[in-house]
């Protein structure tokens, strides 16, 4: 990440992490700008503010409507915030005042959550799974999409998400080695396990997320496709499209579709999968996934 070496004033005033209480001055990164009407109908800015430590909400509001000033505030760009800290809805700040910052007032990396592991260690997990796996089929889906240089570009550089867990670049990299690793542990305790199925479902479960998710200016957004049709559903019809070009079986297939579709649990949970998982190795693919989002969640936050 490109860092800029004009600024005197490199660190913002407070972290989010270090935020406990009273009047703030400091920078943040915005992103999720919205501008809402109050129950009396005057309008408020609603946004989150965020740095490489954290994030928080953020509202401002007015007598009636905000000036064109608020209403142009961009995504993606890092602001001077003057405020209060309040905990009347929730942590956040009250903003009173909001500039945009000039080139030359603030320092990138503060504002950008790095990839902490060796994205080469994490590669090599993958790698060396993907050589491994004796199953032709299997072999075969994993290189179609690992022998692919742009494809292979794109999952190392990736996010996993906006928000929550793994939300930078190298996310989906890091989380992906991570959900293999359980994996591979959920086998040895269980070895009557199809192991070379779920390590496979384990690499592409989440492929379609380099599809869903773009820059803007410094933060991450959901594209049209992310909005509209989300990660499940394109990552299984990656699988499907790329699959149907080659004579892979159709039962091998249809398992490796059925571990992508029904990760997130049962339907029930209202978590996004389409199908619930009725095979052990779908199960055994939830779990792992669920585990590595909700602590890697819970350690970042």
């Amino acid at each position: 990440m490109h860092i800029n070496k004009k600024t005197s004033h490199k660190i913002p005033e407070e972290f989010v992490k270090d935020l406990k209480g009273g009047s703030i001055s400091s920078k943040f990164l915005i992103s999720d700008k919205k501008v809402k009407l109050t129950k009396h109908g005057k309008e408020y800015l609603d946004i989150t503010l965020s740095d490489k430590t954290g994030e928080i909400k953020g509202r401002m509001f007015s007598n009636g409507s905000l000036d064109s000033k608020i209403q142009n505030i961009e995504n993606g760009n890092v602001y001077h915030i003057k405020g209060n800290l309040e905990d009347k809805y929730g942590r956040s700040v009250n903003i009173t005042s909001i500039n945009k910052c000039s080139e030359g007032e603030f320092e990138e990396n503060d504002f950008i959550i790095s990839l902490e592991n060796d994205s080469q260690k994490l590669w090599d997990i993958i790698n060396q799974t993907i050589k491994d796996i004796k199953n032709p089929d299997l072999k075969t889906i994993l290189n179609l999409f690992f022998n692919d240089k742009k494809f292979k570009s794109e999952f190392c550089q990736s996010p996993a998400a906006i928000r929550i867990h793994h939300n930078y670049e190298g996310g989906l990299l890091e989380h992906t080695a991570h959900v293999v690793i359980l994996c591979k542990t959920l086998c040895e305790t269980y070895p009557k396990l199809d192991a070379e199925l779920l390590y496979t479902g384990a690499i592409l479960h989440d492929i379609g997320k380099i599809k869903i998710y773009e820059k803007e200016g410094l933060s991450i957004k959901y594209t049209d496709d992310g909005l509209l049709l989300e990660h499940i559903f394109i990552s299984a019809q990656m699988v499907k499209e790329r699959s149907n070009k080659k004579l892979i079986s159709e039962k091998t297939l249809k398992k490796v579709l059925h571990l992508i579709l029904s990760h997130h649990g049962d339907i029930s949970n209202g978590w996004g999968s389409a199908v619930n998982p009725h095979l052990p190795e779908a199960v055994a693919l939830h779990h792992a996934d669920n585990m590595d989002a909700k602590v890697k969640g819970v350690l970042d936050n």
